[in-house]
């Protein structure tokens, strides 16, 4: 009787800390949905940046575009990090390519540019919102370091458009 009734009072208490780790699970959980949009974001700008080096442009636009990819790399590595830590598995290529090929059949560099530059505004405008709607801390601290990237980068992109 004794044993049983030790028994009940376990699972009574397992069930209580069971719902409650449930509850902040849910409440810092980060749909998939989101990792999702973030990781193909970030994997637009990086298809982008290397297709663009891949016709013939100024070595100083080069570099820039390698910054851009490198920044970018980091950033896809930082959001695999809370993916898994979400149980999240994010794409690792772009599933849909076909409007980023078609878009570079004939392009010069400043239509790349101007694809770049439209590509970061769309990411950082997300990144925005996302930064209102989240309670994940991980996920927040990620989008405060991201931001300032993403302007940065936008910055060089305007500067380099005047300057070609």
């Amino acid at each position: 009787m004794t044993t049983s009734c030790e028994k009940k009072i376990k699972e009574i208490e397992e069930t209580s800390e069971t719902k409650v780790l449930k509850k902040v699970i849910t409440k810092n959980k980060i749909s998939e949905e989101t990792l999702t949009l973030m990781a193909e974001t970030n994997l637009k700008i990086v298809a982008i940046a290397q297709k663009a080096q891949e016709s013939k442009i100024p070595k100083r636009t080069k570099h820039i575009l390698e910054e851009i990819e490198k920044d970018h790399a980091q950033l896809k590595n930082e959001i695999r990090k809370i993916a898994k830590d979400n149980f999240v598995i994010i794409p690792n290529t772009l599933y849909d390519t076909s409007t980023i090929k078609d878009f570079i059949q004939e392009i010069n560099i400043s239509l790349y540019l101007k694809k770049l530059e439209t590509s970061l505004l769309t990411e950082l405008n997300f990144y925005q919102k996302l930064n209102v709607s989240t309670k994940n801390k991980n996920l927040k601290n990620l989008i405060k370091a991201t931001i300032p990237m993403i302007e940065k980068n936008l910055n060089i992109i305007k500067k380099e458009q005047k300057r070609l």
